[in-house]
């Protein structure tokens, strides 16, 4: 990686570990996770698969929120504290300042997704005496995920406003969770168009269901760090062709 890009990404990591907000969101992220050790006595079934699935979708909806609030920030905050002018005056490639940007907020969500998994196995190692190496594989996943919605919302950052670009990212996040709903009924239609567009459809749009395995662990259904490796690749390459696009349409963007 050109030292310009760990630089931008330095710079950026910098920056959002300072952020105060995002703070408390992981500070009520970690109370949340704590708090289902007490949860556990007070519900029906099996305590330690309560642990895990409250502290995994815990660690998913707040990364998420984390995600996204700082994923859609990526050119307008720069923009309205005019740092982007003095940065692209110097030799930096507008490229350059897009993956860097991202690198840096990818670097933040794995801090955070490491400490909430870290808290989260040591409430379950505190309440089941057994270690859960899944807990670990399934946050990988999670963060995969959050890395994707960081390109999309790096993405959507480039041409729309940071609102929109918040609810665009949020769009995609649901969506994503349901394409391969959307191809299964669309594929039992009758008609050849709808049976086409929902493969197109479905291939478009991200398919979040890969990084997806808390049920495996709730259930001790997850065997082997493996899943890792396809889950890996999808995001190689959706991932990359979704912040291609988007060096493309910042490097046509008019700062003027």
């Amino acid at each position: 990686m050109p030292d310009r890009i760990l630089s931008i990404a330095a710079n950026t990591f910098r920056e959002t570990i300072r952020n105060k907000i995002m703070y408390a969101i992981l500070a009520f992220a970690l109370l949340v996770i704590g708090l289902s050790y007490f949860l556990a006595d007070l519900s029906v079934g099996e305590l330690t698969r309560i642990i895990v699935d409250v502290g995994l979708a815990c660690i998913h909806f707040f990364g998420v929120i984390v995600a996204v609030f700082i994923g859609i920030t990526l050119v307008n905050q720069e923009m309205e504290r005019r740092t982007v002018y003095l940065i692209l005056s110097k030799p930096v490639r507008r490229w350059e300042f897009v993956v860097g940007k991202a690198a840096g907020l990818s670097g933040t969500l794995a801090l955070i997704v490491l400490v909430m998994a870290v808290v989260l196995f040591l409430v379950h190692r505190a309440y089941g005496g057994r270690p859960e190496a899944g807990i670990f594989i399934a946050s990988a996943g999670i963060y995969m995920e959050l890395v994707l919605l960081i390109c999309l919302a790096s993405l959507f950052s480039t041409f729309t406003t940071p609102v929109l670009s918040a609810i665009f990212t949020i769009a995609m996040f649901l969506v994503g969770h349901v394409s391969k709903d959307l191809l299964f009924f669309g594929g039992r239609s009758d008609v050849p168009a709808v049976r086409w567009l929902s493969e197109g459809v479905f291939y478009a749009l991200p398919n979040l269901e890969n990084f997806n395995w808390k049920n495996e662990v709730v259930y001790g259904k997850l065997r082997s760090a493996g899943v890792l490796l396809n889950a890996g690749s999808y995001l190689v390459f959706y991932g990359g062709a979704v912040l291609l696009l988007a060096c493309l349409l910042f490097a046509r963007k008019d700062f003027k």
